[in-house]
């Protein structure tokens, strides 16, 4: 062969495999390049995420605390506000029950109620009822005749001073009725007016919430 075309053929050799060479190594070039971009593409969505969930508990907690505070600030104002209420309300009970024995029909329950408490806790015998002044002489005379039906002989007493209602006595024992009396049990009666009060509240907020929601719907 000659030996200028035998030289050319070597060099062509030697530069298709220094191309291939060349090709080879771009192409691990740009492998390790992607793999190096992904892995730090990787890295960087597992730190944002890491960043998110960290800064979402965050804001979790932060809620959460934010509701028990306002839960316990709320819990604090309706009890300050029935505190006030139950103490308006223990201060008007006075008058409110002689209002209440001042008219017929009430003082006629009051009377019928405290009469048969004293029927399930006093023996049929004699009975001694003291009132104080005001109570028609008609109202007595139809509650004797009852309880002479059954069985039951019965002596009034007026006693000045002794404000509503009445108290039946009977060997030593005897049911107290007066306003006084109902009204002596500090704890239950505040503990009752305390579950009106609140039953009378949360039926206020539902109302006004139901008022609300009627006055937002579409028409």
């Amino acid at each position: 062969m000659d030996p200028v075309r035998a030289t050319d053929a070597l060099l062509e050799v030697i530069e298709a495999d220094r191309a291939r060479q060349v090709e080879a190594i771009e192409q691990e070039a740009r492998r390790t390049a992607a793999q190096l971009l992904g892995e730090a593409r990787s890295a960087a969505r597992a730190r944002v995420r890491d960043a998110l969930a960290i800064e979402r508990r965050r804001l979790r907690d932060g809620l959460a605390a934010t509701d028990a505070a306002l839960a316990t600030e709320v819990r604090l104002h309706d009890q300050r506000g029935f505190r006030a209420l139950l103490d308006r309300t223990w201060e008007r009970l006075p008058t409110v029950l002689a209002v209440r024995w001042a008219d017929a029909a009430q003082r006629s329950q009051w009377v019928h109620h405290i009469v048969d408490s004293a029927r399930a806790m006093l023996p049929a015998a004699p009975w001694t009822i003291t009132h104080g002044p005001g109570w028609p002489p008609s109202e007595r005379e139809q509650l004797a005749e009852l309880l002479e039906r059954l069985g039951i002989a019965t002596t009034f007493v007026e006693q000045a001073g002794f404000g509503p209602g009445l108290e039946v006595r009977c060997h030593g024992n005897r049911v107290d009725g007066t306003a006084s009396g109902l009204t002596a049990d500090a704890g239950e009666v505040g503990a009752r007016l305390l579950e009106y009060l609140a039953a009378g509240e949360a039926g206020a907020r539902q109302r006004a919430g139901l008022a609300a929601n009627e006055a937002g719907a579409p028409t």
